[in-house]
């Protein structure tokens, strides 16, 4: 299984709230799917042999804020958009990959841009995969970066980046799994204070 393999399974339940949305706050539907992401990492998630971190009792996030939900316009002018790039990962494996472009945004008055991928092989609904690391990585998340995925539409310019949404790769939790690094390019100079945390018992460097 790969990282983003293992993940499907919240993804599935992100579309599920979506037909709901109209029935329930942001915050409510936010705080809905990490409650079903507990309960994989409790009970469904495989540790490969390696087993829960002393002190794990499950993810943790930061309070849902909807600051951080913000507008992107993805530039499909950026320097090698369309090229395949081979990603490393945390066993030393590459991931292919194509770049989407950058997705520019502000944050804080300030223009950021991260490049966002779209995996080579494709079985579902277009997504794209932006890792990425911040000033808060290995300090209150993860130090080998976090993911958030993208709702891609090719027809758009303008896209919802929602950092709530942000993730542990899975190695966060076992490092038996396969999981990319964020590219150079990706780091960001603030600290994303929304999505998943550094889970508890786990170490801050990735």
């Amino acid at each position: 299984m790969t990282d983003h393999d293992a993940h499907e399974h919240d993804a599935d339940e992100h579309d599920g709230h979506e037909h709901h949305h109209h029935a329930m706050s942001y915050e409510d539907a936010l705080n809905e799917l990490r409650s079903s992401a507990t309960h994989y990492y409790e009970h469904q998630f495989d540790w490969k042999g390696h087993g829960p971190p002393e002190g794990f009792d499950g993810p943790r996030w930061f309070v849902p804020n909807e600051d951080w939900r913000v507008a992107a316009r993805l530039d499909r002018d950026a320097p090698h958009t369309g090229e395949h790039v081979e990603l490393a990962t945390s066993t030393g494996k590459l991931r292919d990959m194509e770049n989407a472009g950058q997705l520019v945004f502000e944050v804080g008055g300030q223009e950021h841009r991260l490049t966002a991928f779209l995996p080579r092989a494709m079985d579902a609904e277009p997504v794209l995969f932006v890792p990425f690391r911040d000033a808060s990585s290995g300090v209150d998340t993860y130090g080998a970066g976090r993911y958030v995925d993208v709702p891609y539409d090719a027809d758009e310019e303008w896209l919802d980046l929602d950092f709530n949404y942000a993730y542990n790769p899975s190695c966060a939790f076992s490092p038996a799994y396969d999981c990319p690094f964020p590219p150079a390019g990706n780091r960001l100079s603030i600290s994303v204070t929304a999505g998943e945390k550094l889970p508890s018992g786990a170490k801050p460097a990735g």
